[in-house]
């Protein structure tokens, strides 16, 4: 096992089946948080993941359930009595969702085609486990580019997008791979008053505001702002992103629409 992979066993695998992982927390684990070489991490949270290795690869299993048992009793504590809790032995319920190579270019696979054995390491995830996982790793591709004159520019075309805080990994940036976002149907749906709008202005000032980067090369956008509250929110947005901004007469009529100059500052 490689040394950082050490500082990370939270317990061992008690037991396997097909669709099912028990692993036993080390003692001393006390309401399931491990301290880790790089943080305290609350393992049994549901829906988060665990690592556990096999030969060179890991498995990658999600928290589906959790349950102590008091060390004098073959079975989990289930009558509400009271327990030792320094004493009490605790597990974590895992299914399996697939496998991470050993290859550091090798992409996360869903299918496990090979189970740990009995007493293997049980390992917490970190953040980069989960890029792998979510195939975000690579967070942007270098490349060269001409202009119209010949003239070679290097730069990086973004590979991925944060789009917020993960709820169930602490402090974990969700991310998305950018094709796959907008090459589907993408609802953001609340409440009025909940950040629609601000969250649809963010995503789309986050691809164009990279200097350092051939953003969102070659999209097109077209917004209905009914409301009137995008156009501020892209005045800022670097020169060399084209806008367009057209307002409609009250008819509505496809035929009077009137080109706004980008120096105007009357509303959409």
């Amino acid at each position: 096992m490689p040394d950082d992979d050490k500082g990370r066993v939270i317990g061992k695998v008690t037991n396997v089946s097909a669709d099912r992982l028990v692993v036993e927390l080390h003692r001393g684990n006390d309401n399931f948080t491990v301290v880790g070489f790089d943080d305290v991490h609350y393992v049994a949270r549901l829906g988060s993941f665990v690592l556990v290795p096999v030969q060179a690869d890991y498995v990658v299993c999600e928290v589906t359930g959790l349950w102590e048992k008091d060390p004098q009793s073959s079975r989990p504590n289930q009558s509400g009595t009271e327990m030792d809790k320094a004493a009490s032995a605790k597990f974590l319920d895992l299914t399996p969702l697939g496998m991470i190579r050993s290859n550091a270019q090798a992409k996360f696979e869903f299918g496990v085609s090979v189970f740990p054995p009995l007493y293997a390491d049980a390992l917490y995830a970190r953040d980069e486990d989960l890029d792998r996982v979510f195939q975000v790793a690579d967070p942007c591709n270098k490349v060269v580019l001409k202009d119209r004159a010949g003239t070679g520019h290097t730069g990086t075309i973004p590979v991925s997008l944060e789009v917020g805080t993960s709820v169930v990994f602490k402090g974990y940036p969700v991310k998305v791979r950018i094709d796959e976002f907008f090459g589907g149907h993408v609802a953001i749906l609340g409440n009025t008053g909940s950040g629609k709008s601000c969250t649809v202005a963010t995503i789309l000032q986050s691809l164009f505001e990279r200097p350092e980067e051939f953003a969102a090369r070659g999209a097109s956008f077209v917004l209905f702002d009914v409301n009137g509250e995008y156009r501020p929110a892209f005045s800022e947005l670097p020169d060399r992103i084209d806008r367009l901004y057209l307002r409609a007469n009250t008819e509505g009529s496809t035929e009077d629409l009137m080109p706004i100059s980008m120096g105007e500052t009357a509303s959409n």
